[in-house]
């Protein structure tokens, strides 16, 4: 048989074939237009309808599909947005939408016409408040699995009658509390609403369905939170909680943290009641400034904080949250210039540079006024600077450069003698002080540095309180070497500004009023350090990149470092390494428990609190925390083990002995160092 004679065989054989199918087709949708299913429309996609479209929890409803492919896999799901409400770091209530996971509903085929109906009820266990919202998607998919049309259509919640009424009175007076919040919660401890307690120590919450479970919660400064669990809401009447409060040992968390940029966060301190966990409005909360270390004095009531970029050391009232005079880390110099008469030299551009390790850097610059004096601001204690001049009609010899120290709380002075040459040119450069112009004689500009931290700058590391006398210990580093200063709190007066290697890190004070111990990360080295005498005793090498330096009135010391992922425990004579426990990488943070004899070690990478024995440095227990634990501290009185983590900015108290978590509070700030404070009524 011929190829041509065989394709047209196989051709005709095919059409005769396709007839049948052709005619079941038709008869097929023809058929579906006339039986129980919908009328085909016009097509414009899948729809998908809700039969009442609003309701209350408990709702008999009914999902319409409409114009959806025939004969294919419906899945469907429903998604509930409630409002998710949270106190802020100066203590506001604020309300931010998130949508839970998608709840299955069933699945359904679509019938020939592309139509289905599902009737089923609105679940009566939802936690509904007045600021819920509910979704229902639907998804298609072909036999084979491929993806056939999806379409969504919001449902309206309305409000349910149910009431729940909160009463909140003192335990051993009975008189009501007019301070605090009360939190409603769903049966799994999410938080569903926080009210103010009001003037009359109440709370309501309305719009609630009846049949409903919820815990109600009670949290008012100086008092120890109460959880009343299940509470029902009524079909006609309100449901009623009363709260007798405990008092608790008054106490206060400072939780802080320097802003990343671009961020629009006006907060980046938290004052937080201990016992009630709340964040409290405190006289100055506007101005409560960011921090990158604090450090408590327990005895005196008080905190210190210092920036990442630091300028001066801010001083806490933790009573009152309000902020006192800071202590000046950086001082201002006051430069003259003068002609050889000794008259002043108005508009002269003058020009501060630091010498580098043989590279010139420009740090300032500014013109005078018509007394031929400029003060420039927030200099380095301890750092020297070559002052340049150029003006109108005169000029500075070469060999009459003048070089000035920084000394701290004074203003330092110097004064520039200018020669008088008419024609002499006005600048090395045109255009505003700071500023280069192409072709001019120096191209010298600004050292480019980080966005808070500019190359010229200090960097603050850590600071510390001396438990001997109360006075502070803050380290950093400039690019040109590393500071350590000791503070006197009370006359905000530098007493040294001691030279120690750049990158300096941890300080942590040996107790006797003299001897700290300082951590260098670069270099990973240990020091013990004379205070008085300006001295280095001792040094030794650790494990790479030690990030955490603690100490314990037994003398016991120990280091975390962050590389290496050890803890290791050294003689606090010799620094020599005793003991080592290796961890996973990224340990960041020690806290100690002389109480227990625990060591915990926070874990920046594995998101984990370690507990060790401080003897033998064996593990007691793994804690997984909130992400990127950044500080952690142990509350004196109470023993509570708190933890603050950069995720959503989270505080977590746990329990002493058995670290079950008690409380979380998320203050969407930046946290980087958290302390505790007992205040002075404790």
């Amino acid at each position: 048989m011929s190829t041509s004679r065989a394709l047209t065989i196989a051709a005709i054989v095919g059409t005769v074939l396709l007839i049948p199918v052709l005619v079941i087709l038709a008869l097929g949708l023809y058929g579906s237009s006339i039986t129980g299913d919908f009328p085909l429309a016009e097509d414009h996609g899948p729809e998908l309808q809700i039969d009442p479209p609003s309701g209350v929890a408990g709702s008999d409803i009914t999902i319409r599909g409409i114009d959806w492919i025939p004969r294919t896999l419906i899945r469907l799901e429903m998604i509930v947005a409630s409002g998710r409400p949270a106190l802020t770091a100066d203590g506001r209530i604020d309300t931010q939408h998130a949508a839970s996971p998608a709840v299955y509903v069933g699945e359904v085929i679509a019938s020939r016409a592309g139509t289905f109906t599902v009737e089923t009820q609105l679940p009566s266990t939802l936690p509904l408040t007045a600021q819920s919202h509910i979704s229902f998607r639907a998804e298609a998919s072909y036999r084979g699995g491929e993806f056939a049309g999806e379409s969504q259509t919001d449902f309206d919640v309305i409000a349910g009658p149910g009431v729940i009424e909160v009463s909140i009175t003192d335990e051993a007076s009975g008189e009501p509390l007019s301070e605090g919040f009360v939190d409603l919660l769903g049966l799994r401890g999410d938080p569903l609403a926080i009210m103010p307690i009001a003037a009359d120590g109440t709370a309501a919450f309305t719009g609630l369905a009846p049949g409903q479970g919820y815990d109600i919660q009670a949290r008012v400064p100086g008092y120890r939170v109460l959880r009343s669990r299940g509470v029902t809401v009524g079909e006609s009447e309100p449901s009623t909680v009363r709260f007798e409060m405990p008092p608790a040992p008054p106490g206060r968390i400072l939780a802080a943290g320097v802003p990343m940029v671009g961020a629009t966060a006006e907060t980046s301190m938290a004052m937080i009641d201990l016992p009630s966990l709340t964040p409290l409005p405190p006289s100055a909360a506007s101005i409560l400034p960011p921090a990158w270390a604090i450090a408590s004095d327990h005895e005196r009531g008080r905190a210190f904080a210092v920036d990442e970029v630091a300028k001066h050391v801010e001083v806490i009232d933790v009573d009152s949250g309000v902020l006192g005079l800071p202590i000046p880390l950086t001082f201002t110099l006051e430069v003259r210039v003068v002609g050889t008469n000794e008259e002043p030299v108005a508009d002269a551009l003058v020009r501060l540079f630091w010498n580098i390790r043989g590279t010139r850097v420009f740090v300032r610059a500014a013109r005078t006024d018509a007394q031929g004096r400029i003060q420039v601001p927030d200099l380095i204690s301890g750092s020297e600077y070559q002052v340049l001049v150029s003006a109108s009609d005169h000029f500075q010899p070469l060999g009459e450069r003048t070089m000035v120290a920084i000394k701290p709380n004074v203003i330092s002075t110097a004064t520039v003698m200018m020669r008088r040459e008419p024609g002499a040119e006005r600048s090395l450069w045109s255009g505003e002080p700071g500023d280069a112009a192409p072709g001019s004689r120096f191209g010298l500009v600004p050292l480019p540095g980080a966005d808070r931290a500019p190359a010229t700058a200090l960097v603050a590391a850590d600071i510390a309180i001396e438990p001997a006398n109360g006075r502070v210990y803050v380290t950093g580093s400039d690019i040109d070497r590393g500071h350590l200063f000791v503070l006197d709190p009370d006359s905000r007066q530098v007493i040294h500004d001691w030279e120690v290697p750049a990158g300096v890190g941890d300080i942590v004070p040996a107790g006797d009023g003299t001897t700290v111990y300082l951590a260098n990360r670069p270099f990973s080295t240990v020091t013990r350090f004379n205070v008085e005498t300006g001295e280095e005793e001792a040094r030794a090498f650790v494990p790479s990149w030690p990030e955490a330096l603690i100490g314990d009135a037994a003398g016991r010391l120990f280091v975390g470092s962050l590389r290496d992922g050890s803890v290791s425990r050294l003689d606090p004579a010799t620094l020599e390494v005793l003991q080592t426990r290796r961890l996973e990488e990224g340990i960041n943070r020690l806290a100690l428990d002389e109480r227990t004899a625990t060591l915990f070690a926070t874990n920046l990478w594995t998101d984990t609190v370690t507990g060790l024995d401080v003897e033998s440095l064996s593990t007691r227990f793994l804690l997984p925390v909130a992400k990127s634990p950044r500080a952690i501290a142990l509350d004196a009185a109470s023993g509570f083990l708190i933890v603050g983590s950069a995720d959503q900015g989270t505080v977590a108290i746990y329990t002493p002995e058995t670290f079950e978590l008690e409380q979380t509070l998320e203050l969407q700030i930046p946290i980087n160092d958290l302390v505790s404070v007992a205040t002075i009524e404790a």
